[in-house]
């Protein structure tokens, strides 16, 4: 062998002792880098997991992983956590397992709760992703109320409920019962020259009156003894009751936001079964809610349910408000306007 191959042979010699040496240092830092990496036992999604989706169902779509310690254990971690998991599995070390009181049942998590939200795939599975359903339909009713317009409630017996049949969503219209005292009203009428202070000067006048004779007074003939003016709005009056009982369509095509627990944005899906009497909730604008309250504090009030999904025409309602006496006045008008007539005739 020539000294030029020897020396090749003992440089490619050096060169894979070199390599081996260099080797072996990298793998011994590789592993002890991997020591130094602690891993747990964790829970991922493999499919997207659907709001509401029922924790029994979605464990199909569930499995164990694994992921780095200090992005699973931390203080209030909900993430669930099984323990130490791969070169670290069985050390026994505390650092290297969960924290204390750390949630590790994957079944107590999913077992009577749904998903609160959307789990996209790959995704670790912790506690607070699963509630009940009550807690997944815990809304604030004002969620549903529109912009301009306010929710009030009143509690009609169950036959004004419409049977207990109204649900949220339907529509109905509020009508008002009361009885009205009218002897004062009554009173002012009889009396000419208050009713003319109070109504004005045109139910003031008054036709002349006949005499015992049947001749009209004013026509040269004397008046004779006991003769009273004929008054035709006092005489009107005395036909009138001392009580007035009206019913009247107060507000038309109200939506109903709840019927107790029944509510628009959390349905309990009761159907046909009557709901009895419990707090209807409908909404409206302030100004029918004033109208409501008003009805609601001297009335007797009941709900008329609307045909769903058909188009609504309001009608014109008259029946007497309890703040409106005008109404009837116009009504007396128009009545002693008559008698007059027909009594110049």
């Amino acid at each position: 062998m020539g000294r030029r191959t020897l020396v090749l042979v003992i440089a490619i010699a050096l060169a894979a002792v070199s390599a081996f040496a260099v080797w072996q240092y990298l793998t011994n830092v590789r592993d002890q880098e991997r020591a130094n990496v602690a891993e747990v036992g964790v829970y991922r999604a493999i499919e997207l997991i659907d709001t509401a989706a029922e924790g029994e169902v979605a464990r199909a779509l569930i499995e164990e992983s694994t992921a780095l310690r200090e992005t699973v254990v931390f203080d209030g971690s909900t993430i669930v956590c099984t323990g130490a998991s791969g070169a670290n599995e069985g050390s026994g070390d505390p650092k290297e397992t969960c924290a204390p009181g750390q949630p590790s049942s994957l079944d107590e998590a999913l077992t009577g709760n749904v998903a609160a939200g959307p789990i996209s795939v790959g995704q670790l599975i912790t506690t607070d992703q699963w509630v009940t359903v009550a807690e997944l339909q815990d809304v604030s009713l004002s969620e549903s109320i529109e912009q301009g317009k306010v929710a009030i409630a009143l509690r009609p017996d169950e036959v004004a409920a419409v049977g207990g049949f109204v649900r949220p969503g339907d529509h109905v219209n509020l009508i008002a019962s009361a009885s009205v005292q009218i002897n004062s009203f009554l009173q002012l009428l009889q009396d000419p020259e208050l009713r003319a202070a109070i109504l004005g000067s045109g139910f003031a006048t008054e036709e002349p009156a006949t005499g015992t004779g049947g001749t009209p007074e004013g026509d040269g003939t004397a008046e004779e003894p006991g003769d009273e003016e004929f008054d035709p709005i006092a005489s009107l009056a005395e036909t009138f009751p001392a009580q007035l009982d009206f019913t009247q369509t107060v507000l038309q095509d109200l939506e109903v936001l709840a019927i107790g627990a029944d509510t628009i944005p959390a349905p309990l899906g009761t159907g046909l079964t009557p709901a009895g009497a419990q707090a209807v909730v409908l909404m409206v604008t302030p100004e029918q809610a004033e109208k409501i309250e008003f009805a609601r504090q001297y009335t007797s009030v009941a709900l008329m349910l609307l045909p769903d999904g058909l188009p609504y025409t309001p009608f014109d309602s008259r029946g007497i408000l309890i703040d409106d006496l005008f109404t009837l006045v116009d009504r007396i008008q128009e009545q002693v306007e008559g008698l007059v007539g027909d009594t110049g005739n």
